[in-house]
């Protein structure tokens, strides 16, 4: 179950538009939750001995820290005026990702929202891009924005696999499902069910046979455990990266919501995951729900 009472809201520095704030404030008014805004960045140009003697780096790391508290607080203003209840933080680090990943630790906060960008061909075979180490590393969840607004009552899919065929935790759908409802719950939307029965090629050279019926029955099963109705569950035969932007469309979904599994480096460079395949090509927001045991943080990062 999702109970929102602190979002910590990444901020993008030196950008004009700030998607991820603008679907935070959206949450607070809906949930009536605390919000903090925090920049995360790294300039090596600012470390000790690379231009700068130690004294002098540290003054301009202090005053690069002042500029960006000023910038939150610019932004946070009219934010409390609103009524809203809003803290600003920054962090130094390299990568930028982990300064994230610790203050939402500190905080204890029940959300991360962040903006995500198009990805080049050439940072998605690397897998190396800061929106990826989120998804792997971030202890709580994590909505990764894009531009296209919300509508006023939003809807939101559950991307499950009720046939656990990609060795996913056994409890992740039902998180996955009870995080969505609740999420629905909070805005006032409406949520679908998901599930892809597609089996990927046999050694890459012809796709495995599909048993739909039993996939269709297995995602029905699950959906009468939470009282979801029939006609709002969609399973798909064809590949999720194929089949889900598909049904987003289709029906206008504000934002998916799928699980993400943490794997070895060799795996990700090979495979990568179902959120990472998925993040450029869903036009609607993505949102990352963990399994309940979570790697360390510098886990894979040799």
């Amino acid at each position: 179950m999702m109970d929102l009472t602190q979002i910590l809201v990444v901020i993008e520095a030196d950008e004009p538009n700030q998607p991820a704030l603008d679907k935070a404030v959206i949450l607070a008014k809906f949930a009536d939750c605390e919000l903090e805004l925090i920049v995360s960045d790294f300039n090596s140009f600012l470390e000790d001995g690379y231009f700068y003697d130690p004294l002098q780096a540290k003054e301009l790391r202090y005053q690069h820290g002042e500029h960006r508290l000023a910038e939150l607080e610019a932004m946070a203003a009219p934010l409390r005026r609103q009524g809203l209840t809003v803290s600003v933080s920054t962090a130094w680090e390299n990568p930028p990702h982990k300064g994230v990943v610790s203050r939402a630790k500190m905080l204890d906060a029940s959300l991360v929202i962040k903006t995500t960008r198009k990805h080049s061909k050439l940072a998605r075979h690397f897998l190396s891009n800061e929106d990826w180490e989120l998804v792997r590393y971030c202890p709580v969840p994590l909505l990764l924005v894009k531009d296209l607004p919300w509508s006023s009552k939003p809807t939101f899919i559950a991307a499950i696999d009720p046939e656990h065929r990609h060795d996913k935790p056994s409890n992740l759908d039902q998180k996955l499902i009870s995080s969505t409802l609740a999420l629905a719950a909070i805005c006032g939307g409406d949520m679908h069910l998901y599930h892809s029965s597609w089996k990927p090629p046999f050694a890459g050279l012809y796709p495995l046979d599909a048993d739909s019926a039993r996939s269709e029955q297995a995602l029905l099963a699950l959906a009468q455990d939470y009282e979801i109705k029939e006609e709002v569950c969609h399973c798909d035969n064809d590949p999720v990266a194929l089949s889900l932007p598909k049904l987003g469309e289709s029906i206008g979904a504000s934002a998916v919501v799928m699980g993400a599994i943490s794997r070895s480096r060799i795996d990700r460079v090979m495979i990568g995951s179902t959120a990472e395949r998925l993040l450029d090509e869903l036009e609607c927001d993505v949102f990352i729900i963990k399994p309940d045991q979570l790697p360390a943080l510098n886990q894979f990062l040799l």
